[in-house]
């Protein structure tokens, strides 16, 4: 194996005390994967992992006489977990992989090397190893492939997707996330075999299209690989109606309203992925409003903000912002003034209340009918939100309902 010993990590001091452990004990034991890969990238990885030939049977004890606990994480996998404090660090046994089965499942071998472990991972992005000491190790031309932005399947990319289909998903992914493009073969073997995703479970799928839609290139991959998405999805969808995704702001719901805008059957493509219901009810809720040109009037959007909490009034202005930016540009001004300045959209912001109507002699329902007649008026700047204002109007309401129930 050739190591370059140009390239340094700054790697967090519990990597660097595992790695001290372990070799001391015998084994060998390198960083792996996505971590290397974001060092590269000047990004701040969100984990470190690290890979050995030492098995979980042996960094038990290992580990345990340095103090230090361990999670069984994925025993079958060889992955065990030490925990520093409120942080979790994974190892895992090299290994082989062969014999997938229902284009997902592995039978996995821990007779391996460090290099056969590289050769089994799904991009070459992904295929690099660092050392504190050794540098950087990169057998599958994965430094090239970052430096030019393009994402390659190691060895056979057909081969590789037939192995595990939520590669195809990881693909577009990586495309959206980091923003590189699918070299021709991996782009072809994503196109061709996304059927192959029938295998993977709705929840997994459902994972990797939120992180997807969430990555600054959504709108390009999503545009790009729209037969993919029309898979999973079962419905048609529309590539220029997708492709102002990355307009939007970073908010799922947002997203996934970009994504469904153009879908015939929204509520059914994506209850099939089986999504959190919160998500659903957000979808459900905001669909009739990306079907409408909406009014750009202040009475207006206060009128929609009492039915809509104002997470779900910010996911659909920022669905606006990609679609009718000059509409977008106007509501959102108002929406902000009426946050700054609180005014008046709600029965929470009246000057009173039902417990101020007692003395004009309404039931319960009529005070009810009443705060909201009052409001109207407030909203409208007919009627100015103060108790005197107020109540002056609720006795003449009251008045003319007793007169109307004498007629």
């Amino acid at each position: 194996m050739l190591w370059d010993t140009n390239y340094h990590f700054n790697l967090p001091p519990p990597i660097l005390r595992l790695l001290e452990i372990l070799e001391a004990g015998g084994f060998e034991a390198v960083v792996v994967g996505g971590c290397v890969r974001d060092y590269l990238l000047g990004r701040t990885p969100k984990d470190c992992d690290l890979a050995t030939n030492a098995t979980p049977q042996e960094l038990a004890p290992l580990l345990k006489a340095h103090k230090i606990p361990t999670i069984p994480l994925g025993l079958a996998f060889g992955t065990l977990g030490a925990r520093f404090g409120k942080q979790v660090f994974e190892i895992t046994t090299y290994r082989e992989e062969s014999g997938y089965t229902d284009h997902r499942h592995p039978k996995v071998h821990f007779n391996a090397t460090l290099e056969t472990d590289l050769k089994r991972r799904d991009f070459t992005i992904n295929a690099l190893a660092c050392h504190p000491q050794k540098g950087l190790l990169d057998l599958h031309g994965g430094l090239a492939d970052l430096r030019a932005k393009r994402l390659r399947f190691v060895g056979v990319a057909v081969d590789r997707v037939n192995e595990d289909a939520l590669r195809i998903l990881r693909a577009l992914r990586f495309a959206s996330v980091l923003g590189f493009k699918l070299e021709p073969k991996s782009a072809q073997a994503v196109l061709e075999h996304a059927p192959l995703l029938k295998h993977i479970s709705k929840e997994r799928i459902f994972a990797e299209l939120c992180q997807i839609l969430m990555g600054a290139q959504a709108g390009a991959v999503c545009a790009t690989y729209v037969s993919v998405l029309e898979g999973v999805l079962n419905t048609p969808l529309n590539p220029q109606i997708l492709a102002p995704l990355s307009q939007t702001p970073l908010n799922l719901t947002t997203r996934f309203l970009g994504l469904l805008f153009s879908c015939p059957t929204p509520l059914e493509s994506l209850e099939q992925l089986k999504p959190p219901k919160k998500l659903l009810k957000n979808i459900e809720k905001l669909l009739p409003y990306i079907h409408q040109s909406p009014p750009t009037s202040k009475v207006w959007l206060k009128t929609q903000m009492q039915n809509l909490r104002l997470s779900q009034v910010r996911a659909w202005l920022g669905w606006l912002k990609a679609y009718e930016p000059s509409k977008w540009a106007v509501l959102r001004t108002h929406f902000k003034q009426i946050g700054a300045q609180r005014e008046v959209y709600t029965l929470g912001f009246l000057a009173i209340n039902g417990r101020s109507l007692k003395g004009v002699g309404l039931k319960k329902a009529e005070i009810g009918a009443c705060l909201q007649a009052c409001l109207k008026e407030v909203i409208h700047q007919r009627l100015e939100n103060t108790p005197p204002a107020l109540s002056k109007f609720a006795r003449a309401w009251a008045q003319n309902l007793r007169e109307n129930a004498l007629k």
